[in-house]
């Protein structure tokens, strides 16, 4: 009987049964935040067909949003930016559109691109594209944004692929062969 008054007179931070809500409660409030929805999550709750493989001027649905990349360029470079040796920018023109009702978030770190040699490499910081170059902001409904996202790559590499992910909690990507 002792036991069961010492328990009692715990004080109450050491209650074990007020260390479970607590958890309890940090995980319902880390599910309600976690809970708003990205284009990729989208896809996978099946708000769209299941296609995630896309080409060049073809309109990439996913939820609300869509992206097309509308062309694609190398460069290499100009006098005081230029790309490592056996390498070329891969300069790759996007236009993002927003289809839903809410608002929707866009950012180039959203973007990588796979090489032939199964390479995955973020975009490039360059100043071949600083008057075109995609930066991170919010669409509203109907609202379209186009920009460039500029990558180095090897010369010639005709395996090239941009690839989308919005969600890095996601192994699903959308990609679109270049």
């Amino acid at each position: 009987m002792a036991g069961k008054e010492e328990s009692n007179n715990k004080p109450i931070y050491k209650q074990w049964w007020l260390w479970l809500i607590v958890l309890v409660i940090v995980i319902a409030i880390v599910g309600i935040i976690g809970n708003k929805k990205t284009p990729i999550e989208s896809i996978q709750e099946g708000y769209q067909q299941e296609k995630t493989e896309y080409s060049i001027g073809e309109e990439a649905i996913w939820g609300d949003g869509a992206i097309t990349v509308t062309n694609v360029e190398k460069s290499q470079g100009i006098e005081n930016d230029k790309p490592s040796e056996g390498k070329e920018y891969v300069i790759v023109h996007v236009t993002i559109e927003n289809k839903g009702e809410s608002n929707l978030r866009y950012n180039p770190y959203y973007f990588k691109m796979q090489n032939s040699q199964g390479q995955q490499v973020n975009t490039t910081y360059t100043t071949v594209d600083q008057d075109t170059a995609l930066h991170a902001g919010e669409l509203i409904p109907g609202g379209k944004v186009t920009g460039t996202l500029t990558f180095e790559e090897p010369i010639d590499d005709d395996g090239l692929i941009l690839v989308y992910n919005d969600n890095i909690w996601s192994s699903k990507d959308l990609t679109i062969k270049l």
